[in-house]
């Protein structure tokens, strides 16, 4: 079965696992993707999105490092099957269920992002920040795998106010809309 690595040659002297993303930029080259966000917007950005103090980004990482160890984990082993057949209908044959979105495990990362955006607009507060896009990367995937949108209002709306943003709506593909 196809993997979904990245298996050149080319790709593997860069990472050498195979997995996307990966980041060369001079000398410098990174292979996840929270580490790349990181890295971008303190080389080229105005921190505006990582946070202009330790408090700041100390609350950006704290979403960072759920999404890395908790939510994308989870969310991967749901949504493989769907998302591989979506890229690969050739090789991935269709999926015989939908993601079982009220699993404990599912409901129980869920609710805990879906009480924190209780009372902000984004997850650090009122201001957009690497957090949001980091852990929106696999919402993503939510429309094409019947996600209960009515059963997270919060999830909902923060997840189209990002759609609202040019730079979201720039690097969205359109198999995902």
């Amino acid at each position: 079965m196809y993997s979904g690595k990245g298996q050149n040659s080319d790709y593997l002297a860069i990472n050498p696992l195979g997995q996307i993303p990966s980041l060369t930029d001079g000398h410098v080259t990174l292979r996840e993707s929270n580490a790349i966000l990181i890295y971008l917007a303190e080389k080229y950005g105005d921190l505006a999105l990582y946070g202009s103090t330790a408090e700041q980004r100390a609350d950006v990482n704290q979403w960072l490092f759920w999404e890395s160890s908790q939510r994308q984990p989870l969310l991967t082993s749901l949504l493989a099957d769907g998302v591989g057949h979506q890229l690969l209908p050739e090789l991935i044959p269709a999926p015989q269920s939908q993601p079982q979105w009220g699993s404990q495990q599912v409901t129980h990362q869920l609710a805990y992002l879906e009480n924190a955006l209780l009372d902000r607009k984004w997850l650090t507060g009122q201001t957009l920040s690497l957090a949001d896009y980091s852990v929106a990367a696999m919402t993503t995937y939510f429309r094409v795998s019947e996600f209960p949108y009515q059963s997270y209002p919060n999830i909902s709306a923060w997840q189209l106010r990002l759609s609202d943003q040019v730079s979201w709506q720039k690097t969205e593909h359109p198999m995902w809309r």
